[in-house]
């Protein structure tokens, strides 16, 4: 724990309602913060809180305000990408009393790795283990990873491990056969505030290059597998067994959006 200081005198979080919070996660309050815990908040997370880029399509921008995620997100039953899904995870852990704080990490597409704060995660410090905590990438990991340079963890049917250089940077990989492994992302453990993905988070609303400006997508983790809509396609996995439907326009698009995620999809002209 010696990478993150307890008693050193953190910034101010603006207070958010824990139980509209919970009642949204379907989760209870408990009093002390436990591994138990954390992975039933984590796993909750995922199948009540679907991961998507709608405004971006909608026209409504993404600001990051805490308010404005939790209205969005707790209040108004919506979902969010990166920053908006891990930012507001992050409010609920640190005032359920769990030791945490925001890292930036950098995606893995083409070979290639996305800039600082192409992504935010999240660490907690629990039991002098650090863990690794992400309800904001789409189709990664259930529960969190122990960051244990080099251990393969078992995910329900997938393998994640984390890999350490020597630069203190950790990778994050995937596997369905705990053999073939995929790079995810790169991050290191260093504390940053949620301003600091201000510009990248403008960047994934407006820049072409961005994944996230070129079609609209939603997923959510279901206690079987995942549910997925795009502009072309709606896709489920049960058990391992992967059904796909074209989506023939932006009507049925809709349909589909309101009858398997509850979204009314609403652009703002």
């Amino acid at each position: 724990m010696a990478e993150f200081d307890l008693f050193t005198n953190q910034p101010k979080l603006p207070n958010i309602d824990l139980d509209r919070y919970l009642l949204r996660l379907k989760c209870q309050r408990e009093r002390v913060p436990s591994l138990r815990y954390l992975k039933l908040l984590h796993r909750s997370h995922l199948f009540q809180i679907p991961f998507e880029n709608l405004d971006i399509h909608m026209g409504n921008e993404i600001i990051l305000d805490v308010q404005k995620i939790y209205k969005k997100i707790v209040l108004q039953k919506r979902g969010g990408f990166c920053y908006e899904l891990n930012g507001l995870f992050f409010h609920l852990l640190s005032q359920l009393g769990f030791h945490c704080h925001l890292i930036s990490a950098r995606t893995h597409e083409n070979d290639q790795l996305g800039p600082e704060f192409d992504h935010a995660a999240i660490l907690v410090y629990l039991d002098d283990q650090t863990y690794l905590v992400d309800v904001g990438f789409g189709d990664l990991f259930l529960e969190p990873k122990l960051i244990q340079p080099g251990k393969v963890q078992m995910d329900y049917n997938k393998y994640f491990r984390l890999d350490k250089n020597m630069d203190g940077k950790y990778t994050v990989l995937a596997s369905g056969d705990s053999f073939e492994y995929v790079v995810k992302y790169v991050f290191t453990k260093k504390e940053r505030q949620f301003i600091e993905f201000i510009d990248m988070c403008r960047y994934h609303q407006v820049d072409e290059r961005s994944p996230f400006t070129k079609k609209k997508m939603i997923t959510r983790a279901t206690p079987r597998g995942r549910i997925t809509l795009t502009d072309t396609k709606l896709a489920a996995t049960i058990s391992g067994k992967k059904e796909e439907m074209t989506i023939l326009n932006h009507d049925e698009f809709r349909v589909k959006l309101y009858q398997h995620f509850g979204i009314r999809y609403v652009r703002n002209h």
